[in-house]
């Protein structure tokens, strides 16, 4: 996807064409290369040089470029990308990620989105327990993914109809099956790639809190018994993850 992306970003930054259209009615479309208030000189694709003084020339129009997007619009993004888990807890998951919102100028996008974090828990760090011969979660909720749901702010530092380099906030909960607090900032590149979609690349942090059962022993003060005859505490983790990832912008 990236070699597309970057040959499909050379090709838009090739020569724009024009056509010298001629008083006798004929006309010739190439690339001017040189023009002054007595002549003009234009390429064509062929390689052949033709030169006019500006006494035969009628008018001058020039090639429109495509642009990937309009100026604004509704935008949508989907990302996928893996994530290393730092610190204490040192949990790694592979990342789905959406947003659709507004792109209100070349800059400036605002929109949310909803994310799916499969999390795969280290053994030695929570919310698995290790005090099994077979490790368990601590909570049979750590069974399901994470699922944030946020506001996206974007910003771009060029024209989206160029390569440009961003930057990215999303704010918002986690739900479904952990409730908790959710940020990601992130930074990455953007590939013109055509008038209906392009490609981006980006790194990023992302933390989440959660909270999970800490299993212990019944005399733990402020234990709390459950069905299985075990005891717990209630706790809530933050989890801190660096990632990578790739999508598509439409």
């Amino acid at each position: 996807m990236l070699l597309v992306a970057l040959l499909a970003t050379a090709a838009d930054a090739s020569p724009r064409k024009s056509t010298i259209h001629l008083k006798s009615g004929e006309y010739v479309t190439g690339v001017i290369t040189a023009r002054d208030d007595q002549t003009v000189e234009i390429v064509t694709d062929d390689g052949m040089k033709y030169v006019y003084v500006m006494t035969e020339v009628d008018y001058i129009s020039h090639e429109a470029r495509k642009k990937n997007y309009d100026t604004s619009h509704f935008r949508g993004f989907v990302d996928v990308g893996y994530s290393l888990g730092v610190g204490s807890s040192r949990n790694n998951y592979w990342l789905i990620e959406t947003s659709f919102g507004y792109q209100f100028n070349a800059h400036y996008y605002l929109g949310a989105g909803i994310g799916l974090h499969n999390i795969k828990a280290r053994v030695d760090t929570y919310p698995l327990r290790n005090d099994l011969a077979v490790p368990e979660h601590n909570d049979p909720q750590w069974d399901f993914p994470f699922v944030p749901v946020y506001v996206e702010g974007r910003y771009n530092l060029r024209s989206e109809t160029q390569g440009t380099p961003w930057a990215s906030l999303k704010v918002g909960a986690n739900t479904f099956n952990h409730s908790g607090f959710f940020a990601s900032p992130s930074l990455g590149w953007h590939f013109a790639a055509s008038q209906y979609f392009s490609f981006n690349i980006g790194i990023g942090y992302a933390l989440h809190t959660a909270s999970y059962k800490l299993w212990c022993t019944g005399d733990t003060p402020g234990a709390i018994p459950d069905k299985s005859g075990h005891s717990y505490l209630d706790k809530t983790g933050v989890f801190h993850n660096v990632f990578a990832k790739v999508g598509v912008e439409f």
